[in-house]
């Protein structure tokens, strides 16, 4: 054998492997890459608790919300709403508006533990679809007279309006309540913290303290 053709054996051989090489290190990139982002969204997918129920375990976090998530528990409502998919917003009142309720009140109010009444009451703070601030805002500066109505989770109206920087809800009776703060839960709905309770109208009749 010439060192001539040796020389070309050798160049061939050093080619191929160079070209294996770079074929692997494709390879792997592709790997790491694309099937990756696509195994990501699709573990996401999976992994995602109902959005429902996500969001009530971040309400439960939450230690301005203890009456209310308590009070989820308590009348059922809460398996109830965990039982299906759906995004939502609840406005959520916070333990010091609930402080604010006349203690007769509040003591005749245990009586309604399984009741539809406590039931529905909860259900009056329920949005179905996801209503952010923003979202809010926006309703309330392309309705006629800066008034957004809209309707719960019970069937009945709530209306939201703006007063200075701060968003306001009104309920049947007229009672007021401040949105104090909001978290988002993406892909999973709103919550806002309000200042007051507010009531159905006619499915209630306790008086509201301001």
């Amino acid at each position: 054998m010439s060192y001539k053709f040796l020389k070309i054996v050798i160049v061939g051989l050093l080619i191929g492997l160079s070209s294996c090489q770079d074929k692997e290190n494709r390879g792997d990139s592709e790997t790491e890459i694309f099937p990756a982002e696509e195994k990501k969204d699709e573990l996401r997918e999976e992994d995602r608790p109902m959005p429902r129920s996500y969001l009530l375990a971040k309400m439960r976090e939450n230690d301005e919300l203890s009456t209310f998530t308590e009070e989820l528990k308590r009348t059922g409502l809460e398996e109830e709403f965990e039982g299906e998919e759906g995004i939502y917003t609840i406005f959520a009142p916070s333990n010091a508006a609930y402080d604010r309720i006349p203690a007769k009140e509040m003591k005749e109010g245990d009586t309604l533990e399984a009741g539809e009444g406590q039931k529905d009451l909860l259900r009056y703070y329920m949005v179905e679809g996801e209503l952010t601030l923003g979202a809010l805002r926006e309703e309330i500066r392309t309705s006629d007279g800066g008034r957004y109505e809209f309707e719960t989770a019970l069937g009945e109206k709530l209306w939201a309006v703006e007063e200075g920087d701060d968003i306001v809800l009104i309920d049947v009776l007229g009672n007021k309540a401040k949105i104090l703060t909001s978290q988002l839960e993406e892909y999973y709905g709103a919550y806002h913290i309000i200042d007051n309770v507010l009531v159905p109208g006619e499915n209630n009749d306790a008086e509201v303290q301001e």
